[in-house]
């Protein structure tokens, strides 16, 4: 049984991560530290939690009990001067929701860039410290990935996303205006499989009239046809458990609640047009941490991830 630590519980995120650990078969979630919600049930804090846990916060958990660490602070830099501040066990692994360790300082960093699409074999074979990427990012990534394996990331690259509200934004606002911390960190990722890519992403993003659920259509010219190209697509992902390619365009009904991505792709003129749906709360968040602790921990990549779709 792995036993696992949460900090940072108040967040949103440690509330998702919450609802699937204290259902998976080989996990035992241990405890959850909140400074602001210390001695509060984890029900009062996180809705959906009542009946299903009777556990608390607390202010400080015991490392040495845990096998992984999962760091849900919702501020940047939090995770950083948490781990300055509070030495683990050597044995504890790390699995990191916040974008403090995205971009390794070196190459021998032992932080591990965990989207398993890309990186699965770091993962499986000792990895023990794991950065979540960015829900955005993850999105552009795995419709991408396939491309960026044959060399094909050639030309400008234009993204339109459809997100989430977030905060005071109404249905119909723009969202993202071509800078986001995420463009390079998707470009990063890309370059480790096409490393001359030097092609610009031209984001946009809109905001839906949703609270979770991110859809994104990309296009880019290609000289590929598109049975080729599906071909490049199927062939990447067959041996993936929770990315799949779609026949038809992509409802966001079909993810919400899950860890999938679906993908679908069609050829234009002389552009191929890739639309990719997940939910960015599991897929680009808690679910995509779970899976990553699957992998460090050995276990088949589905464990405790068979989530029904919300519609």
């Amino acid at each position: 049984m792995i036993k696992a630590g949460i900090v940072g519980g108040e967040s949103d995120s440690a509330g998702n991560l919450i609802r699937i650990l204290i259902n998976h078969p080989d996990v035992e979630l241990c405890w959850v530290e909140s400074l602001t919600e210390e001695g509060e049930l984890l029900s009062s804090k996180h809705k959906g939690l009542t009946g299903e846990t009777y556990m608390s916060f607390c202010k400080k958990g015991n490392k040495d009990e845990i096998d992984v660490l999962f760091l849900c602070f919702a501020e940047d830099g939090d995770s950083e001067n948490y781990l300055a501040n509070n030495p683990l066990p050597e044995k504890v692994k790390i699995i990191d929701l916040s974008p403090d360790f995205r971009r390794p300082d070196s190459e021998d960093s032992p932080w591990v860039y965990a989207l398993p699409e890309l990186n699965r074999k770091p993962l499986v074979r000792g990895a023990t410290k794991a950065s979540i990427p960015g829900s955005l990012a993850t999105v552009m990534i795995l419709a991408l990935l396939p491309l960026a394996k044959n060399l094909l990331l050639n030309s400008p690259i234009h993204v339109s996303c459809v997100t989430p509200l977030n905060g005071n934004e109404e249905a119909g606002e723009a969202s993202v205006v071509l800078e986001h911390e995420e463009v390079e960190e998707t470009q990063n990722a890309l370059k480790t499989l096409q490393e001359s890519f030097r092609a610009p992403i031209n984001l946009i993003g809109t905001a839906g009239g949703w609270k979770e659920g991110l859809a994104a259509t990309i296009y880019m010219d290609t000289p590929i046809s598109e049975d080729d190209l599906k071909d490049i697509y199927d062939t990447y992902y067959e041996d993936h458990g929770f990315t799949f390619m779609s026949e038809d365009f992509p409802d966001l009904g079909e993810v919400r609640g899950t860890n999938k991505c679906l993908i679908h792709l069609e050829k234009v003129d002389n552009k191929v047009v890739v639309s990719a749906v997940l939910d960015d709360t599991l897929k680009g968040g808690a679910a995509a941490a779970v899976h990553v602790m699957n992998l460090l921990f050995g276990l088949q990549e589905r464990v405790g991830l068979t989530l029904a779709a919300k519609g």
